[in-house]
């Protein structure tokens, strides 16, 4: 984590048991309130601050501009609201920072991926929105040393960046707290939403007042109530994640393997509780991204034909894998539907990367990129990708793959894009069902089926994502890159293979096998736990409905 290699005085606030400062970033500098031009009307619960200047350099420079800062005690703590402006309008504001002075030490306990993470050295910096392993509402918990909770929460009632920073200084440990405005709306002035922090002295109190905040500004429907959940899919008790291709051709399953793995699974569930979740079905994995058709190698259109319709003989139903947001550079008239439609960051920066594709260990396959689905043309190319194959082949759901990753692109809200997207989809079909990858608050009002978490091996994953906040509107399931029961392999995931191979059986999480080459004939009785797993979670959850 880098930082100024100079001392930036700013004037501090002090209210209770709670010391502040705020700090303004443009895109061409930062900013501190000028404490000369500070005037502050102050009582024992309540600040309001207006300051009528900013400094720059670390104090040496001025500039045009005005601050104000809101804050008031609480019940549990303090609530704070800072805004500020640039008077010439030649900069747009892009975040506005609150940093709490000399708070406890502790550690962070209610992540995505549930591991406890102490504050390094060198500092701990956690997003939101950031749906495998961070924030996916925004609010961190940190439990402290004496085992008191203490806690920091926006009240925001939009999906925007915010970013919790928690770092060490020579005077003890401390909270930025950054809003980052909507790329598309940064103008010369920038309000924050109100943050919170404050005590607690059980997480799920914590979480109640927060998931209700939540609730409200997204509209979110229980799982119970949405409408967007066809009645089959209330019936699923196992998700079998069936690997087809990987990204360098090796064929786990073809489409006549995929339908004898569902035989085989229907001899011990129900084939109406089951969902075929079909990982590379297209082809080589990522590599044929925006380009969605059967594959040769495969059995081809008549293949994947006979695939669909055994698995409807079978009351089986199948959901194959799209990319969101990541396709292929190398397709015919990406130049017309791809380049105006390439992710960028609020700074006007390309949004790139990749994953180690091939054991090259380089990270630069430069084979896909990444893509807003609030652009026009990549939603429309898709959307016509997804109808067009579902009216051909007539499967039931579709998978998006991540669904939960979060660009501030100046050109496109990204999460219009994502709700738009699925709404144009439900109208088309309203019986099929919507999953993706990742999760955060916003995105389950339009997903109804997350893949939550990343398990990259780590043993903590079975208790991701806070459960009376996560279980009460969406349902989940294994993660793509969950290990197969006879080796640990993640079939078609980059991460090669993987301990962790079983879900936990907990309402919101559906039971989830992995299957690769030979899963099932190599390690019957291990794929006979989850079968059983996925039977009593019908009984437990479903039947009783």
């Amino acid at each position: 984590m880098q930082d100024l290699s100079y001392s930036f005085p700013a004037p501090h606030f002090i209210l209770g048991d709670y010391e502040f400062s705020v700090m303004i970033y443009t895109f061409q500098n930062v900013y501190a309130p000028d404490e000369n031009k500070l005037r502050i009307k102050q009582d024992e619960n309540t600040i309001l601050a207006d300051i009528g200047g900013l400094r720059w350099a670390g104090g040496q420079m001025e500039m045009e501009g005005a601050v104000e800062v809101q804050a008031s005690l609480c019940g549990r703590g303090i609530r704070i609201k800072a805004s500020a402006s640039i008077h010439n309008g030649s900069e747009d504001i892009r975040c506005i920072k609150i940093t709490l002075h000399g708070i406890p030490e502790g550690k962070i306990i209610n992540l995505i991926d549930a591991r406890p993470r102490g504050i390094p050295q060198e500092g701990l910096n956690l997003k939101y929105p950031e749906g495998w392993r961070d924030v996916g509402t925004p609010l961190v918990i940190m439990e402290t040393s004496s085992s008191n909770l203490f806690y920091f929460r926006s009240l925001d009632d939009m999906v925007r960046d915010k970013r919790f920073v928690f770092i060490h200084t020579a005077e003890g440990l401390n909270a930025e707290l950054i809003f980052e405005e909507a790329a598309t709306r940064m103008s010369d002035k920038i309000e924050a939403p109100e943050w919170e922090i404050g005590w607690g002295s059980s997480v799920a109190e914590i979480y109640e007042p927060h998931r209700l905040h939540v609730e409200k500004c997204y509209g979110l429907k229980t799982w119970e109530k949405r409408t967007d959940v066809p009645d089959w899919a209330r019936e699923i008790s196992l998700v079998a994640a069936i690997h087809c291709q990987h990204w360098t051709g090796y064929v786990f399953n073809d489409y006549e393997m995929v339908l004898e793995n569902l035989k085989k699974i229907c001899t011990h569930i129900e084939g109406r509780r089951v969902l075929a979740y079909l990982p590379g079905w297209e082809g080589r994995y990522y590599w044929k991204y925006g380009n969605y058709s059967p594959d040769e190698r495969m059995g081809g259109k008549e293949g994947f034909r006979k695939l669909c319709e055994g698995a409807r003989d079978l009351g089986v139903h199948v959901m194959p894998m799209f990319g969101i947001n990541v396709v292929g550079n190398h397709f015919e008239g990406y130049e017309e539907w791809g380049v105006p439609s390439e992710f960028k960051g609020p700074a006007g920066s390309q949004y790139g990367g990749s994953v180690d594709w091939d054991g090259s260990r380089h990270y630069d396959h430069n084979s896909n990129r990444s893509l807003n689905p609030a652009a026009p043309r990549w939603q429309n190319r898709l959307y016509s990708q997804v109808t067009g194959l579902m009216t051909d082949y007539g499967f039931d759901a579709a998978f998006f793959d991540i669904s939960a990753v979060w660009m501030n692109d100046p050109n496109h809200y990204l999460y219009d894009g994502v709700k738009q997207l699925m709404s144009r989809l439900k109208k088309f079909n309203p019986d099929m069902l919507l999953a993706g990858e990742g999760w955060y608050d916003g995105l389950a009002a339009c997903i109804p089926l997350l893949q939550c978490g990343h398990t990259d091996g780590v043993l903590h994953w079975h208790d991701e994502a806070f459960p009376p906040m996560f279980d009460s509107y969406v349902r989940g399931f294994g993660h793509l890159c969950l290990g197969d029961v006879s080796r640990g392999s993640t079939g078609v995931h980059e991460l090669g293979f993987n301990p962790i191979k079983r879900c936990p059986l907990r309402r919101g999480i559906i039971p989830t096998i992995t299957i690769t080459d030979g899963t099932l004939e190599n390690a019957p009785e291990a794929a006979a736990e989850i079968f059983e797993d996925a039977n009593r979670y019908a009984r437990m959850y479903l039947e009783q409905n």
